[in-house]
């Protein structure tokens, strides 16, 4: 059944999808082959023992604006926050790692990821080559229209490419095309037939709408495209093409968004969204299983997904905040002031994005309790020292502090840390806690057999620093020192600096990850 279904299939052989106002470059559909199906790599030998082990689970997903997100700085989604919270209970650290959707099974059993978690549902295929967990939730697949037009057949002009699946060849053209609006909605599946059908690439719902083309009298013309399912019903909204299909929790936030929107009918029942893992990883998926059944309905999953699939209003202010990272490639309103800096001292803008952060959420008129003022949280006597006259002030701020970062890193740990990654470690310590504290705790790393340029050794000693048996040992020069708020600081800045790499581009071009 499943190679007779891929004898029908209809797939957009996709060339280039630029998301633009007015702009869709599309390609064509053309015909796969039972021998094309694509195949999965054999499972790498990975358990909760080895992900334990590393102290780290990787979570492969595909960006969407309900899955994981940058919004005003700060990761979210409703997976990615289940996901965390998984961890912390596992006690483990949680790395998430954006991927090409159609790459996403493959990418498991190479390894690359513990758990894909992207708003999964299953296929008959997938249940073949790989375990999945119980359902986070349920939903049903429905179509996604707009509005009729009026009954006197006008058109509207679309001003995107839209795919022809029956051309031969592939073509691109940039002119403007004449898209038919239907002068009445559609209200019965099989009413599908003979219409262009669009759906992200490699999606379940591909399967679906064959096996609905199998029960109608006509094609449905099912057209992939290399995009999130958002994305699409926007691109319905704007009558650049006529139908997609959706979950319709989905379907129903965007509808929220764009009320010219139908969404009806469903082609199908309800089906669960869940998460995948490797098929030889049973004590991660009964963990997951255990974790999902006890907080079902007392714990995170149901209050996330009230945040993320029932609060519209908190929906339509993320989709239309120039701070929704992942559409717009803005961190914060003073992303090139950051740039700029970091430059002087060879970081990442990203980085100092990210400390910046940490330090006062991007508000420039942040004070702290201590007196800390600006954007990166000076300190009234270290703004003097620097000559920064007003804190207050964004480019006398980032200024200022990026000049004392370069002098910490010269005076302090140019030459005692050679290793860029742990050294960088040591810099965001000293800027929080105090050089003096930092070295205080390599002492007693060394004065008890660790090695003081290990950052991870340091730490350890470091915590201690906030217990009178070891702030003062004859070793310690500076006394108390509240140590988590440094070990903290650091882990934070550096796992958001991750995230904002997956969604961030490095220079004005790609995203690198």
């Amino acid at each position: 059944m499943f190679a007779t279904r891929l004898k029908k299939r209809y797939i957009a052989v996709f060339l280039s999808l630029f998301v633009l106002p007015g702009l869709v470059l599309a390609a064509y559909a053309s015909f796969r082959s039972p021998g094309d199906v694509p195949r999965f790599p054999p499972p790498i030998d990975r358990d909760l023992g080895a992900i334990a082990e590393r102290d780290t689970l990787v979570a492969l997903t595909a960006y969407n604006a309900t899955s994981y997100v940058l919004y005003r700085g700060q990761p979210m989604g409703y997976e990615y926050e289940m996901l965390k919270a998984f961890a912390e209970e596992m006690d483990i650290n949680l790395r998430m790692q954006v991927v090409p959707r159609d790459s996403l099974f493959a990418m498991l059993n190479r390894g690359d990821g513990d758990i894909g978690a992207a708003r999964i549902v299953p296929t008959e295929e997938d249940t073949l080559n790989f375990a999945f967990s119980a359902e986070l939730y349920r939903t049903r697949p429905m179509v996604v229209q707009r509005e009729a037009a009026p009954s006197s057949g006008l058109t509207d002009l679309a001003e995107d490419t839209v795919a022809d699946s029956n051309l031969a060849d592939a073509h691109i053209s940039t002119e403007p095309q004449i898209l038919e609006v239907r002068a009445r909605t559609i209200n019965r599946p099989a009413e599908l037939a003979g219409e262009d059908v669009y759906v992200p690439e490699d999606h379940a719902y591909v399967e679906r709408l064959i096996e609905l083309e199998d029960r109608v009298t006509g094609d449905i013309r099912v057209i992939e495209v290399d995009t999130t399912s958002e994305r699409l019903i926007r691109q319905v909204a704007d009558a650049q093409i006529p139908f997609t299909v959706a979950q319709e929790n989905v379907a129903e936030l965007e509808e929220s968004f764009n009320q010219n929107l139908v969404v009806s009918p469903a082609i199908g029942d309800e089906h669960p969204v869940t998460w995948a893992v490797r098929g030889n990883a049973p004590e991660l998926l009964n963990a997951l299983n255990t974790w999902i059944e006890a907080n079902r309905d007392q714990g995170p999953i149901r209050t996330l997904y009230q945040k993320y699939f029932v609060d519209r209003r908190g929906y339509r202010e993320r989709v239309a905040s120039r701070y929704l990272t992942g559409e717009t490639g803005t961190l914060s309103d003073w992303d090139d002031l950051l740039r700029r800096n970091a430059a002087q001292i060879d970081w990442d803008w990203r980085l100092l994005a990210a400390q910046t952060y940490q330090e006062s959420r991007f508000r420039p008129r942040a004070e702290s309790w201590a007196g800390a003022m600006g954007l990166l949280q000076l300190m009234p006597g270290t703004a003097g020292d620097l000559g920064v006259s007003d804190p207050f002030d964004p480019e006398q701020n980032v200024d200022g502090a990026v000049r004392y970062l370069r002098w910490l890193e010269e005076t302090y740990w140019n030459d005692t840390i050679a290793d860029p990654e742990e050294r960088l470690k040591f810099v965001l310590a000293s800027y929080n806690a105090g050089a003096g504290h930092v070295m205080d705790a390599q002492r007693l790393a060394e004065k008890h057999g660790d090695d003081p340029k290990v950052w991870a050794d340091v730490a350890f000693w470091l915590l201690r620093k906030s217990e009178r048996r070891w702030y003062t040992d004859p070793v310690v020069r500076h006394g108390f020192c509240r140590g988590l708020e440094p070990v903290e600081y650091v882990a934070r800045i550096l796992d958001r600096f991750e995230h904002y790499r997956q969604f961030v581009a490095e220079q004005n071009g790609d995203v690198s990850a």
